[in-house]
């Protein structure tokens, strides 16, 4: 069965539609179970019900191109569909797509809210986009045992049951604190991008041994061990960071470049930050170990209290 409806059809076949004055939407229920149903596409449907198309296993391809709600499970069970858009969707149900086995990738580029289980058990989805998202319920992304890139900019809140049991690579959120939970994902995350972040906490990303590349432009302050034993980071930016805490940086054996290019000198806790890390342990500037600040605050650098421990490692630019 293939369903596709324009404005002319529409007010013929009342029978798919409920109308409410100021909106076209999908009742509750409406196609729920309609196992041989392919394509849908609705063009002037602005909401989508509770359990609106629940368990049509055959369903592929859904377009709604003006929806700005879904309800809840309402795609749920849909262990066919591989395409979706909804690109002026902002609300997401709970359990609005959960166990869609097939689907791969989901960019909603205007949705604000994802409820609870919204794509549990979407163990077929690798990457997912939502620009302006800033709320995230519990577990909507449970056991998504494929997904490996987020992208939450505006994302202000972050817990560790939103992607359980997913191996994050790469993370773009718009958190302000970053914490430990990060830490959950040691053996799989690469890429970290934090543009609002301005404090980095205690063992944040300690042991994230694959991490290699890390974006904090507006961060000011690094927690104790927040890098610690990040074997494979090699190069680090800071350019708004004022304090550091003791061994933030320790164990961070392939370390050779970092950059403080701000116009104050972070303040170290102690002279432990780089332990065991190039920055330390090399004699030759240029190759190892090198701290890259500002040409005028090259002086500061190398008198300031613990940093002059490293001053034959710093560089001006």
């Amino acid at each position: 069965m293939n369903i596709k409806l324009n404005n002319l059809l529409y007010y013929n076949t009342s029978n798919l539609y409920s109308y409410n004055k100021k909106y076209h939407t999908i009742c509750d229920y409406k196609f729920g179970g309609c196992s041989s149903l392919t394509t849908i596409s609705f063009p002037v449907c602005t909401s989508i019900g509770s359990w609106a198309f629940s368990g049509c296993t055959s369903l592929s391809i859904a377009s709604f191109p003006v929806c700005t709600s879904i309800g809840i499970a309402a795609f749920s069970g849909c262990t066919s569909l591989s395409s979706v858009s909804f690109p002026e969707c902002t609300y997401i149900g709970s359990s609005a797509f959960q166990q869609c086995t097939s689907l791969v990738n989901a960019s909603f580029p205007e949705c604000t809210y994802i409820g609870s289980n919204a794509f549990s058990y979407c163990r077929s989805l690798t990457s997912i986009n939502f620009p302006k998202c800033t709320s995230i319920a519990n577990y909507a992304f449970y056991s998504c045992s494929s997904l490996t890139s987020i992208n939450f900019p505006a994302l202000c809140t972050f817990y560790v049951n939103f992607f359980p049991n997913s191996p994050l690579i790469s993370i773009t959120l718009g958190i302000k604190n970053a914490t430990s939970i990060f830490s959950t994902y040691s053996y799989t995350l690469t890429t970290v991008s934090f543009p609002a972040c301005t404090s980095i906490g205690s063992r944040a990303f300690s042991y994230c041994r694959s991490l290699t590349t890390i974006s904090f432009p507006v961060c000011t302050s690094i927690g104790s061990r927040a890098f610690y034993g990040c074997t494979s980071l090699s190069i680090a930016s800071f350019p708004a960071c004022t304090n550091i805490g003791s061994f933030a940086f320790a164990y961070c054996t392939s370390l050779t470049t970092i950059y403080f290019m701000g116009t104050d000198v972070p303040t170290l806790s102690n002279s432990n930050v780089f332990s065991y890390t190039p920055v330390v342990d090399s004699s030759y500037i240029g190759t190892y170990g090198s701290i890259y600040v500002k040409s005028s605050m090259l002086d500061s650098f190398k008198t300031a209290t613990n940093w002059s421990l490293y001053s034959n490692r710093m560089v001006g630019v």
